[in-house]
């Protein structure tokens, strides 16, 4: 549906959404709530539907899958989940067709490359560096490095401020992305594969969608 290239090469500043967009970490997920929801005596959900609240933190995440605002429940399991899934994060996880490429030609070029995630912090690096582009990473901000997490502008403005860009780009697979960069004040790239709400995503009307990152030029 879109196979025409985008040419970001006017962009000195690539912000990375990380699960779904550099990632694929839906199985890791997968095994970390498989393993929070037996550890909490309840029945296994397939992938699919564990997958489908991906990309708004850990907290969002189990609020979804457990479909429940018990407070002491969740805590209970965001500890059991973070728990496993750092010691376990990049089992499956893999980097998507052409991320590598485009992450080293974006070093050749001195560009600036940041992921902001609204996954922890911790495990953020454990995964970039797990699956082999740690070194092209110049900043990230996660979940728990700023107040708010995406769709708030904070996280972005904050990577921004640390790389000292001056024209930047977000790319990401979900309206949280979409909306965090509007509210920021620069492009927004959607990604049409990976784990977000396409419908929800097509609506914040991003400025570029790509069915593949090998569409983009620099």
């Amino acid at each position: 549906m879109y196979t025409k290239t985008v040419n970001l090469s006017h962009i000195d500043t690539f912000l990375f959404d990380l699960d779904g967009t550099l990632v694929d970490s839906s199985d890791d997920i997968y095994m970390a709530v498989a393993h929070t929801l037996k550890e909490l005596g309840f029945e296994p959900l397939p992938k699919e539907e564990v997958i489908k609240h991906v990309g708004y933190g850990a907290r969002k995440l189990l609020e979804g899958v457990l479909n429940t605002k018990d407070e002491k429940l969740l805590d209970k399991a965001v500890e059991i989940f973070r728990d496993y899934y750092f010691k376990n994060p990049v089992v499956y996880s893999k980097t998507y067709d052409g991320i590598k490429d485009l992450l080293k030609t974006l070093k050749e070029k001195n560009k600036k490359i940041a992921v902001v995630t609204n996954k922890y912090e911790d495990i953020s690096w454990e995964v970039v560096n797990g699956v082999g582009i740690g070194e092209y990473i110049d900043f990230l901000v996660g979940g728990d490095t700023t107040p708010e997490k995406k769709p708030s502008p904070i996280p972005v403005l904050y990577a921004l401020e640390k790389l000292g860009g001056k024209k930047a780009v977000i790319i990401g697979d979900s309206e949280t992305d979409i909306n965090a960069g509007k509210k920021a004040g620069i492009e927004t790239c959607l990604v049409m594969y990976g784990f977000g709400k396409k419908d929800l995503a097509l609506a914040s009307n991003p400025d570029y969608i790509i069915e593949s990152i090998k569409q983009i030029i620099v």
